[in-house]
């Protein structure tokens, strides 16, 4: 395996008064080769410290601006788009307690200022009332989600969601494919180069330089969608087997779970959740998605941990068998004794004796006043 230079974010945006050089998307795009590996186990300090020079890097050029906070827009192309409300707080806190100690970096295209990194502070500024943040500015550089997902792409805190969400936008948008295609395109090839115990020699491009990555994938015998997924996944420094196993399995969860894991649940506490199906219970959608967010209510509460949450998950089921088991049980003995009065023709009953008619006479009555306070209750 060759040996990876450290990732150096300040190279990306270095010369920022010269926005013409940004759009070399040639060279930007084999700088940006380098982010990965390092990133994934330990990076997320570099990556602070990176973001930090390129803060010193424009203060130095541009200077430190003061901009109103209204004139400051989100970027739709930020990966993240989870922002616990815990963390927001926290952010509110330090900012009424120490003030703006970083300014936030943004990006200028045409008249609008973009965030590329310090979103955090601008909610929580906003949420108390700031008018103006400390900033720092860049034109706006070219592949503007590509850096955006590559600066966010291994911080820890990334949950799941986002980050399936975003390399789906990235993959849908280079390759032109339609987003709820990609995931099936993924899943195919990597099943089939699977069952050809081919998909050692695809992870071991992950960090392979691009013409040893061309070289083998033109070896697969790939369709060319497939080729252009795998060719991006690998030009990120992704594994295509954990991506498909792992990440994209999230865009496919219940709107509940996702709604659960942007409130904070993990992933995989999600996927275990998600056998909560209508199908699994053999109940409706609608109670199936009910006893799904009690659950998931009881995991984050507890904070169960994922064995904790696989058993919860089996327990429920079998609860919900059983029931089952027993309503088809009562509803058969109910059915069968109908089938027994039916049975019972004219010519039995002119063989019975008065008192025996009289006696089920009775339990008829009986039985046909209850079963009307049953019908009344439904």
């Amino acid at each position: 395996m060759c040996a990876r230079n450290t990732p150096n974010l300040t190279n990306y945006f270095s010369g920022a008064k010269q926005s013409q050089q940004l759009s070399e998307a040639e060279e930007e795009i084999q700088q940006l080769r380098a982010e990965i590996e390092e990133l994934r186990d330990k990076n997320s300090g570099e990556l602070e410290r990176q973001l930090e020079e390129l803060r010193t890097q424009l203060q130095s050029q541009l200077g430190i601006l003061s901009i109103p906070i209204e004139q400051i827009e989100p970027n739709i192309e930020q990966p993240r788009q989870t922002f616990l409300t815990e963390s927001l707080e926290s952010m509110s806190r330090s900012l009424t307690s120490d003030g703006q100690l970083q300014p936030v970096i943004l990006i200028q295209r045409e008249n609008h200022l973009l965030i590329f990194d310090g979103e955090r502070r601008w909610r929580s500024a906003k949420a108390l009332g700031w008018q103006t943040l400390s900033a720092v500015i860049i034109p706006e550089p070219t592949g503007l989600h590509r850096k955006a997902l590559l600066t966010s792409l291994h911080r820890e805190d990334l949950n799941p969601l986002d980050k399936a969400e975003a390399i789906a936008r990235e993959l849908s948008t280079i390759t032109g494919l339609e987003l709820q295609d990609i995931p099936r395109i993924l899943s195919t090839v990597v099943r089939r180069l699977n069952s050809q115990k081919r998909i050692t020699s695809l992870v071991d491009l992950i960090t392979a330089d691009a013409k040893k990555q061309e070289k083998e994938l033109e070896s697969l015998d790939l369709s060319d969608s497939e080729r252009a997924i795998l060719s991006l996944l690998l030009d990120l420094q992704l594994n295509p087997a954990s991506i498909d196993a792992n990440i994209f399995p999230m865009l496919s969860l219940a709107e509940d779970l996702k709604l659960a894991i942007r409130a904070g649940l993990k992933g995989v506490h999600a996927m275990a959740l998600q056998k909560l199906s209508a199908k699994n219970l053999g109940l409706t959608e609608q109670k199936a998605k009910s006893i799904r967010e009690e659950t998931t209510h009881k995991v984050i509460v507890e904070k169960l941990s994922v064995v904790a949450t696989r058993k919860l998950v089996a327990e429920v089921i079998a609860s919900e068998s059983e029931v089952a088991v027993t309503k088809n049980t009562k509803k058969k003995a109910v059915s069968q004794a109908s089938n027994r009065l039916q049975k019972l023709s004219l010519e039995l009953l002119k063989q019975a004796n008065p008192a025996e008619l009289i006696e089920l006479q009775e339990v008829l009555r009986h039985k046909l006043v209850e079963i009307e306070k049953v019908l009344k209750q439904n």
